[in-house]
C-alpha cells in the first residue's frame, strides 16, 4: 500500500510499505481523507524527530473487523480517535475515561498516517453518514473544541475570548456562537486575514490584531471583563488572560511548545484573589466525536468555510508545502 513518510525536515515521501495486520479486537479501515494538524506542520517544518508518521485527523471505510464486542461492517463509514481508554482503570471504572491511566495513543505508537490502511483497536472508531468524508475528517479538530468549551464551562449569556484564529479557535468560536454566548472575542495576528475574515462571518463580535495592539489593552479601553478565555496559542499569552478575566473567571489551554517558551511566569497574587481558574484540556481520549459529526450535520461550522485546499496522498509533498507558505484554515489529503 501506499503511504507518506517523513524522511527529513520538509521531506516527505509516499513509499510502498505492507498492509497492516488485524488484531483481535481491531478494525482494517480503508483511509479516504485526513486533515493536516498543526501539530503535523510543526513536526514537518520544525522537529523531525517526534514522528515519521504525519496524519490523525482521519475519515475512511470498514474494509474487515475482528472485533466480537463492537458491530462494524464492511463499507460502513468511520473516524478514527487517535487514543483510547484502556476501560479497566480505577478512573475507567468511575465514568471517568478522560483521565485513563493506561491511555493508547495510537499517534505515538506510529499506528496512524497518511496511508491507504490503518489497523485500529475498534473502540477507537465512530460510525457516520450523511457527511462527505472530508466533512467528516473536520470531526477529529471540532472534538478538541468541544472538550475546551466543556472545560472552560462557558454557558449563554456570557463575555468570552478565543486567542488563537486556528481551526479549533474558529470551531470554538462557531460553537459558542450556536450556544447564544453573548459576545465573543478573538485574538490573532494581522497575517491571519482568511482566519480572521471567516470569523466575521461566524460572527465574532471583536477581533484584536496582536501584532498592531496590546490584547490587554484592547479590553481595559472598553471596560470587558470576560467570563471565560479559551486558549489556543503560545502559552505566554496566558498572562494576558490572567489580566482580563473577570472575578472567579476560568481560562482554559491547549497547546504545545517545543522550544523553552512553555515556562511562564504569573501574578498567583491575582490568580488567588481573583479566584481565577486555569484548566488545561488535551482531549486524549476524546469523548465529543458524536457531538462534533452532529453538529457538522446540523451545520453549525461549514465545512466549505473551513477546508481551504484538497490534494491526493501522492501530492503529499506539495500539500504541506502549500500549507507552509499559504494561509489556509484546514488542507485535506485525500487517499
Amino acid at each position: 500500500m501506499k503511504a507518506a513518510r517523513l524522511k527529513s525536515l520538509k521531506n516527505l515521501q509516499v513509499i510502498d510499505i505492507d498492509k497492516p495486520e488485524l488484531n483481535t479486537g481491531e478494525v482494517l479501515v480503508k483511509v479516504k481523507a485526513g486533515g493536516i494538524c498543526g501539530t503535523d506542520m510543526h513536526i514537518f517544518a520544525k522537529v523531525n524527530a517526534f514522528s515519521h508518521h504525519l496524519g490523525h485527523e482521519l475519515s475512511g471505510e470498514v474494509v474487515e473487523s475482528k472485533s466480537r464486542d463492537y458491530d462494524f461492517e464492511k463499507g460502513d463509514k468511520v473516524v478514527i480517535d487517535n487514543a483510547t481508554n484502556c476501560g479497566v482503570c480505577k478512573f475507567c471504572k468511575n465514568g471517568e475515561p478522560e483521565y485513563c491511566s493506561d491511555i493508547r495513543n495510537l499517534l505515538m505508537e506510529e499506528r496512524l498516517s497518511f496511508q491507504e490502511y490503518v489497523a485500529v483497536p475498534a473502540r477507537s472508531l465512530y460510525k457516520f453518514k450523511d457527511l462527505s468524508f472530508q466533512a467528516a475528517a473536520l470531526a477529529e479538530p471540532f472534538t478538541v473544541a468541544l472538550e475546551m468549551i466543556e472545560t472552560a464551562d462557558v454557558r449563554p449569556g456570557q463575555e468570552i475570548a478565543i486567542f488563537g484564529p486556528g481551526p479549533i479557535g474558529l470551531m470554538a468560536a462557531a460553537y459558542a456562537r450556536k450556544m447564544g454566548v453573548n459576545r465573543i472575542y478573538l485574538s490573532g495576528r494581522s497575517h491571519s486575514q482568511k482566519r480572521l475574515e471567516l470569523s466575521r462571518k461566524i460572527g465574532v463580535d471583536g477581533i484584536i490584531e496582536v501584532d498592531k495592539e496590546d490584547t490587554v489593552e484592547f479590553f481595559k479601553e472598553r471596560n470587558i471583563e470576560l467570563d471565560r478565555v479559551l486558549i489556543t496559542a503560545p502559552p505566554y499569552t496566558i498572562k494576558d488572560a490572567v489580566s482580563i478575566l473577570r472575578f472567579g473567571g476560568i481560562l482554559t489551554y491547549i497547546g504545545f511548545s517545543f522550544d523553552g517558551s512553555e515556562n511562564v511566569k504569573l501574578n498567583f497574587n491575582k490568580i488567588h484573589l481573583n479566584k481565577l481558574q486555569i484548566r488545561a484540556t488535551h482531549a486524549i481520549p476524546n469523548r465529543f466525536f458524536p457531538a462534533a459529526l452532529n453538529n457538522i450535520k446540523k451545520g453549525v461550522i461549514n465545512p466549505d468555510d473551513f477546508i481551504s485546499a484538497e490534494f491526493d496522498l501522492s501530492e503529499v509533498q506539495e500539500a504541506f508545502d502549500y500549507t507552509l507558505n499559504n494561509e489556509t484554515v484546514k488542507t485535506i489529503i485525500n487517499i
